[in-house]
């Protein structure tokens, strides 16, 4: 039978350079102080005997397995051996509200729950969870099953079965902070063609070694054939690394590598300055998942001075979209309607369209465009965007146009632009527009101009549940003297001002502002009122 197996790419990579370090993890349990590894023999070794337990329990290739585990050795070892066998891994971000967590449980179509012990045996509190088959990797519990595997037994090897490029590889749901969790289908197919578009905007070296705080990485790491070291972070909350830690692995770990999210890197980066560190051995540096002040883009230069210092633009559908060196993105920071995101990737295919235009078919698309230099949605295509949504039709409705040559047009729900350089900004959320005389007003350019004001830490513009505009800031407020020429200038009317101690920010990265979460502490008279503006 013809087919592929995304874990093809690892059991070859382990195949070149058994004794070489696959991951390292630092263990929580001693605050981060110790280590646990293995090496690329030693995962294979693992996920061979975890293949042959879960083939013993009676799982098939097409069955979902919910994990419920830290990322770390146990978590890894066992996901290579889901998708070797066809099984599939189903991935809850911790990061979620409880509630969109059992919404995102019941989604997920599983037969069978995995996990860590000291997490599997709290499993009669979540009612989604009694239906399920229970199984821990490292013991038994209450109602959960040692789910077993011995990688000392002799004679074992990791059989990655050949399946179709549309097999389901992995499903991961999205966090977002409205309606039903999206389960996004990766496929094996798009797991290798992400893989190999990361790889060839982020070329490897063969002496790498990569600290990602994205999860999802190590799989490509893996597949690449390089070391992984996890940070000293609990990733449920990435924007509270153990700093002091962290600089000490970076520095004692010889990492080549970093990708994270700007709330990751901001509080590193304020370790490095105040104790006058800087880490030369990085060769490599990229930020993502939210936008960054030009100053934190500057202080990366500073810290990382050897460092080819990146911002991604991208989504779960769409890794990558577009990418901006940090030099370009300093050099351009007092320019255009938003951020700028740089050129688009070499294989994602960029459009802006006008999404008040009907948008359901390949035709829509074409007729919607808009001129060069003006506002519409985001959309990206390419063979690394994912295709669809895992048992939810209106979710592709909503975000996925069918395209004649078998690829799809990903709606991002992202307002931008591209520039006569063909490079492309982002304008806000579509959602996250506010009204101003009849018209949407996309929020980050005023943003941008009222964060680079002395002591304001972050701002930012919503709509009341009267309509009324509010602008809401963390940091010093400025007076409404300096505050009011800006807002007149960009053509923003009379609006309240309100101060809060810190943005609420999104459970994945900790790096968006939390919007909704600003509406209900409004709604709820939560922030403090400084009068008008």
């Amino acid at each position: 039978m013809n087919g592929i197996n995304v874990c093809t790419r690892i059991s070859e990579a382990a195949a070149r350079h058994p004794e070489r370090l696959a991951i390292r993890v630092p263990r929580a349990a001693d605050d981060y102080a110790s280590s646990e590894q293995l090496r690329y023999g030693e995962l294979l070794a693992q996920a061979a005997a975890r293949q042959q337990a879960l083939r013993a329990i009676g799982l098939q290739p097409g069955d979902r397995v919910l994990l419920l585990a830290r990322p770390g050795l146990g978590l890894y070892g066992l996901m290579v051996a889901l998708l070797a066998s066809g099984i599939v891994p189903v991935l809850i971000d911790r990061g979620m509200s409880r509630a969109r967590m059992v919404a995102a449980l019941r989604a997920s179509g599983a037969r069978v729950a995995i996990g860590e012990r000291d997490i599997m045996k709290f499993w009669w509190l979540v009612p989604a969870l009694w239906r399920l088959r229970r199984f821990a990797f490292d013991g038994r519990a209450f109602g959960v099953a040692t789910l077993g595997g011995d990688a000392t037994r002799p004679g074992l090897a990791l059989e990655c079965v050949p399946l179709p490029p549309t097999a389901h590889g992995l499903i991961t749901f999205t966090s977002g902070s409205t309606g039903i969790p999206k389960g996004a289908n990766r496929t094996h197919g798009s797991l290798i063609e992400q893989h190999l578009a990361i790889r060839s905007h982020w070329q490897d070296r063969d002496d790498d070694i990569d600290m990602p705080c994205f999860p999802v990485l190590v799989l490509h790491n893996l597949c690449c054939g390089i070391s992984t070291v996890m940070p000293a972070v609990d990733l449920a909350t990435p924007g509270d690394p153990k700093v002091a830690r962290v600089a000490q692995q970076l520095v004692e770990e010889g990492v080549t590598r970093l990708s994270a999210a700007p709330a990751f890197v901001g509080k590193l980066l304020l370790h490095a300055q105040q104790h006058g560190l800087t880490f030369p051995g990085l060769r490599s540096l990229v930020v993502g998942g939210a936008t960054l002040p030009p100053g934190m883009a500057e202080a990366c230069l500073q810290v990382f001075p050897r460092a080819e210092c990146r911002i991604v633009y991208g989504s779960t559908e769409a890794e990558p979209i577009a990418e901006v060196s940090m030099a370009d993105f300093i050099a351009h920071a007092g320019q255009g309607r938003g951020h700028l995101l740089g050129h688009p990737a070499t294989v994602a295919q960029v459009r802006i369209v006008d999404p008040a235009h009907p948008l359901e078919t390949e035709a829509d698309v074409d007729s919607a465009g808009v001129a060069m230099g003006e506002s519409g949605e985001i959309l990206v295509a390419g063979p690394h965007v994912l295709q669809g949504y895992v048992d939810n039709p209106g979710a592709d409705r909503e975000s996925k146009i069918r395209r004649a040559d078998g690829l799809v047009w990903h709606r991002t729900g992202d307002s931008g632009y591209l520039d006569t350089g063909g490079r492309l900004w982002l304008e806000g959320r579509l959602k996250d527009a506010v009204t101003v005389a009849g018209q949407p007003r996309h929020t980050f350019e005023i943003e941008k101009t009222i964060d680079a004001l002395p002591g304001v830490a972050r701002s930012a513009l919503l709509q009341g549940v009267e309509g009324e505009l509010v602008l809401v800031l963390a940091g010093a407020v400025p007076a409404a003297a300096t505050l009011a020429p800006l807002l007149r200038a960009q053509g923003f009317p009379v609006m309240g001002l309100y101060a809060i101690d810190a943005m609420p920010v999104d459970g994945r990265h900790n790096s968006k502002i939390d919007r909704a979460a600003l509406r209900d502490a409004l709604a709820r008279d939560r922030l403090s009122a400084l009068g008008e503006v």
